[in-house]
């Protein structure tokens, strides 16, 4: 449809209505997004984790002759052995919210109130026909988790258990010797031990961490 101007200029094309902007991902969609996010880069450590065997072998344990091996050693075996270590101190975490029901039930309600309240929400939230826009559902929810972390064991608990696991981990990558370890270049370079060696044309190399 045209328009005539009223100083014979010529004519206007008149616009259709706007395209509708996209809608917003349900929160359906979000959620099995986060879920499908969660479940990769659980995958991938697992993928990436050496031999339990090869890290609980009471033969490669030793005392270090000094602090700077004993440094050393921190820094390669934390580098090597990082998928295993992450996993363990995870393992101290849920040992210790297993043997505490209660910091287990409150962890749970917690991460579901995140969940529904936050990650998995499309638009702002309404409760008792209130409306509260982002900031306010993310300070209430922060506000709750530290109330819940200091007020109940579950922080405490959450705080003892990585700790312990932690500790774990430091003393074994003390002790562990690193004449037996390898590493490809991209694990030696994206652990700080090797500098990058040139291009992508570069044939690949194999680190032996001594």
């Amino acid at each position: 449809m045209r328009s005539a101007s009223p100083r014979g200029y010529g004519t206007l094309p008149s616009h259709g209505a706007a395209p509708s902007p996209t809608s917003a991902p349900s929160a359906v969609h979000r959620g099995a997004a986060l879920v499908s996010s969660l479940r990769e880069q659980g995958r991938a450590l697992i993928a990436t984790q050496r031999p339990w065997g090869q890290l609980l072998d009471s033969a490669a344990l030793a005392r270090p002759s000094s602090a700077g091996e004993a440094i050393s050693r921190l820094r390669r075996n934390l580098t090597y052995f990082r998928s295993n270590y992450a996993l363990s101190v995870l393992l101290a975490l849920a040992i210790g919210l297993i043997w505490q029901p209660a910091a287990l039930a409150a962890a749970l309600i917690l991460a579901a109130a995140w969940f529904f309240l936050y990650l998995a929400r499309d638009g702002p939230l309404v409760l008792f026909d209130r409306r509260f826009d982002e900031g306010t559902v993310l300070g209430a929810l922060s506000l709750a988790t530290f109330v819940a972390l200091v007020s109940t064991d579950l922080g405490s608990n959450v705080f003892k258990s990585v700790g312990v696991g932690l500790l774990l981990v430091g003393m074994h990558a003390v002790f562990r010797i690193t004449d037996d370890l390898f590493m490809d270049e991209s694990e030696a370079v994206s652990g700080g031990l090797v500098a990058g060696l040139g291009g992508p044309g570069r044939p690949g190399f194999v680190v032996r961490v001594v």
